[in-house]
Parts: structure tokens; C-alpha cells; sequence
């Protein structure tokens, strides 16, 4: 009778274990968290924690001119960003408590719709966005960040929301 009981135990933790949640998103639904994409079915149980852009506070190094990035609003008005560059010289952005600079080269700002891509060996970084408020001497954008892992081909995408100004 044990047995029984035990064998109906275990397999109803395995069977609901097994089971697929389910979400439904509508036209309007926002995601802000990060997704990784892994590049071969073979890596699909394979999550790379280390690729989850993490914040950090503006860095000392980084004065005047700059694009600095939240993954949403709340974090952004906190000062808590996931990317920030100096207009074109170089990029910051933390990958599992490191925070890493990479040297980009600027090739042109286009304000409605803005892209930016750069790598090292070890990263390749893509930033895009588009313009949703424009004041003064900056303009705000919401988009997203891909950080890919070259050597094992890895990627995450997480939103952005922030500013570019002077």
C-alpha cells in the first residue's frame, strides 16, 4: 500500500513539474526584463545569467555630453543604468559584477530613430531606439540592448529607457 502511495506521489509532482504555464500578453503589454535567446536548440536549457546587463551608478570618468540608460523609467530616474556611453569615445555597461568599457566610434546621431553597435573581443553590443520626448539639450528614448557573447554565441535583450544630452 506504501508503494502505491508513493508511486501516486511521484507522479503527480512529476506531472504537474512538467506542465506549461502559459501567458497572455495584449497589444499594449511592455516587457521589462531581460531575454535570453540561446543561438541552437541544443542551448535551449542553457541560461547564461552572466549576460543579464546589471546597474550601476554614472561613472566618475563620464562628464558632459553622454547617453545614459535604465531598463525602464523607475530605474532610470533612480540613477540605476545598464548602459551609458560618452557621446562616441566609450560605452559602460556591468555583465556579471564587472563593469565592462568598450571603445566605440561614433558615426553619426540620428535622433528619431538612433542605433549603436560595437564590440571587444569578448562582447558584441547593439543599442536601439527611438525618440520619445525632446527637451532642451536632450531627447529621450526607449528601445533595447542586445549583448551577445561571441565566444559562445549567447545573447540577451533587454529594454532601455533614458537620455542623450549635453
Amino acid at each position: 500500500m506504501k508503494k502505491h502511495i508513493l508511486f501516486f506521489a511521484l507522479s503527480t509532482l512529476i506531472f504537474q513539474s512538467c506542465k506549461k504555464e502559459s501567458v497572455n500578453l495584449s497589444e499594449n503589454t511592455t516587457l521589462d526584463a531581460t531575454v535570453t535567446v540561446p543561438e541552437t536548440a541544443s542551448d535551449t536549457t542553457k541560461v547564461d545569467s552572466v549576460l543579464k546587463p546589471e546597474s550601476f551608478p554614472m561613472p566618475a570618468e563620464v562628464e558632459g555630453c553622454s547617453c545614459y540608460f535604465g531598463e525602464n523609467k523607475e530605474q532610470f530616474e533612480n540613477e540605476n543604468y545598464v548602459y551609458v556611453d560618452d557621446y562616441g569615445k566609450n560605452a559602460y555597461f556591468k555583465l556579471g559584477g564587472k563593469i565592462i568599457k568598450i571603445p566605440i566610434k561614433e558615426d553619426g546621431f540620428e535622433p528619431e530613430n538612433f542605433s549603436k553597435n560595437f564590440e571587444n573581443a569578448d562582447y558584441k553590443v547593439s543599442i536601439t531606439g527611438r525618440k520619445i520626448n525632446e527637451m532642451d539639450e536632450t531627447m529621450m528614448f526607449q528601445g533595447s540592448m542586445t549583448v551577445e557573447n561571441i565566444k559562445t554565441g549567447e545573447k540577451s535583450i533587454s529594454p532601455i529607457y533614458g537620455e542623450c544630452g549635453c
